[in-house]
């Protein structure tokens, strides 16, 4: 098991994919597909990246939240305005 905090999902399509059951797989393919804009499928990976995450650390929420917040906010650091 990784360590508490750690990325236990590779934030990529792949990394998400493998995290995913077969059902999950198929639901978040068919929301990525049609999805052009590259902001809005950032959207779709993050959010999906976030549902992986959540699964792989169950009960563990303060890892959960030490692993994704850093990753958070650097996303939004990047979109903020000076």
């Amino acid at each position: 098991m990784a360590e508490s905090g750690t990325l236990r999902v590779p934030r990529s399509i792949n990394g998400i994919e493998q995290a995913l059951t077969y059902d999950e797989r198929a639901r978040f393919y068919a929301e990525l597909g049609p999805v052009e804009d590259p902001l809005d499928r950032e959207a779709v990976i993050t959010s999906w990246w976030l549902r992986a995450m959540s699964a792989a650390y169950g009960g563990d929420r303060s890892g959960y939240r030490r692993a994704v917040g850093p990753v958070l906010a650097a996303g939004r650091s990047v979109g903020a305005v000076a």
